[in-house]
């Protein structure tokens, strides 16, 4: 591919952040090859908390805007019904779910959410954490690991650089590990997918 077309389709800008076309390319397969675990986990990680706080605040606790939630996560909520109905579509539950953006659950583990996450409620939403004996794995190190893989995730969904980032090295652990965290099947599934061995 000639500069022009660089130029024209990709952007100087865009393209300034990579040493060469390879560069560039190695930078797709890479986001590529973590589209699928993202998404497994993004979509598993929402239904688990909202199936463990179901049971825990009521059916209707997104809808209905749980007392416990914060104002920039009322605010995301709002925001959501908000798309649904500009859609004309029927507002439920599953959409709310479907509707809120990954930051917005990754923040459910933010030490203002403390009284929630409790080991009790981590243990409905992760049905494979170790037992207390082998590793106690806090709320903190939860939403540390969420954390750093929603940059992650945010840098491959908006189409930037994550190759030869050095903080992202270990990033593929740390996927599998949240995964494994909600149950080993799912992490089965992410790599059966994916074709990882």
């Amino acid at each position: 591919m000639d500069a022009l077309l660089i130029q024209q389709y990709i952007s100087q800008k865009r393209f300034g952040k990579y040493v060469s076309l390879d560069d560039y390319e190695k930078n797709l397969y890479l986001s590529k090859h973590y589209y699928i675990p993202l998404s497994i986990l993004e979509v598993s990680l929402r239904n688990a908390i909202n199936h463990a706080f179901d049971k825990l605040y009521g059916a209707g606790w997104l809808i209905h805007e749980a007392q416990f939630l914060q104002r920039d996560q009322l605010k995301k909520i709002s925001d959501a019904k908000a798309k649904i109905k500009s859609r004309n579509e029927y507002l439920t539950k599953d959409k709310l779910v479907a509707e809120l953006s990954f930051g917005f659950w990754v923040n459910l583990f933010k030490s203002s959410y403390n009284n929630q996450m409790r080991i009790n409620t981590l243990r409905q939403i992760f049905s494979n954490l170790p037992p207390k004996k082998e590793q106690l794995v806090s709320r903190k190190e939860i939403f540390q690991a969420l954390n750093h893989i929603r940059n992650f995730r945010n840098r491959i969904f908006h189409h930037e650089r994550v190759f030869g980032k050095p903080e992202f090295q270990n990033i593929e652990q740390d996927i599998n590990q949240i995964l494994c965290y909600l149950h080993k099947d799912i992490l089965a599934f992410s790599k059966r997918v994916n074709h990882v061995r």
